[in-house]
């Protein structure tokens, strides 16, 4: 995301917010990702280039075809918009880039397999959901027969534990990728996955084991009265097939 401040504008009275919008090939809004940028608008300053990098995940959405992207500034108090330069689509949207939205393989469908609690998510965020895992979850999917990349956003619990969490991904005996859980906030991971690692049936079934595991009850001497064995927190997974 970037913007050019010009030399002569005033500066920012509050801090607005980025709204980043996907619209489909008639213009109509599929989804969001609306967002405050990580330095405020107020502290933006005239001739200022403001650039920073943003991972959007794209939800599975029923669409396929060619997707236009859309930037704007807008006021988190009144929800008016700021006219900025540049080329607008109307209602002060500006169009930023274009991607072709494809269907998704059908080794992309997970099955969330024994070790998996019901969705949550937390009333002042009602879009971001995760799953909580036990110590050892399962997912299958169907074999892509071809090297793949597993991506993954997780958050384990470093401030319950002298040493941080471990998390071992594993297909069969094969272990594919290990990484430890220190982060407080949610941390995205990327893990390459040969074809040969899959085998040869159908289905395939991927195990994500998380040491320690804790429950809440008995940390908290059951102030906490949550009895679960808890894992870690996946919020995002996401197998793509390579060509």
């Amino acid at each position: 995301v970037r913007f050019a401040i010009a030399e002569d504008a005033p500066r920012f009275s509050e801090d607005y917010r980025v709204f980043l919008h996907f619209l489909d090939a008639d213009g109509e809004l599929m989804f969001n990702d609306d967002h405050a940028p990580p330095e405020p608008t107020t502290a933006w300053l005239p001739g200022q280039i403001i650039s920073y990098d943003r991972r959007t995940i794209v939800p599975v959405y029923p669409y396929i075809g060619e997707v236009t992207v859309v930037v704007g500034l807008y006021s988190q108090e009144t929800g008016n918009r700021l006219p900025m330069e540049g080329e607008s689509i109307g209602q002060r949207a500006y169009p930023v880039a274009t991607f072709e939205m494809a269907s998704q393989s059908e080794s992309g469908f997970f099955v969330y397999e024994d070790g998996w609690y019901a969705p949550e998510s937390a009333p002042e965020a009602p879009d971001t959901e995760w799953r909580w895992t036990a110590g050892v979850a399962l997912l299958s999917f169907r074999n892509p027969r071809a090297d793949a990349r597993f991506y993954l956003e997780v958050g384990g619990r470093p401030e319950l534990f002298e040493a941080p969490q471990r998390l071992t991904m594993s297909i069969g005996e094969f272990e594919i990728g290990t990484l430890s859980l220190t982060a407080e906030e949610p941390s995205f991971h990327i893990v390459d996955i040969p074809r040969n690692r899959f085998g040869a049936e159908e289905a395939v079934i991927l195990t994500l084991r998380v040491d320690p595991p804790f429950v809440p009850a008995e940390l908290t001497d059951s102030e906490n009265a949550d009895d679960r064995e808890l894992g870690m927190q996946v919020f995002y997974v996401f197998l793509e097939r390579q060509l």
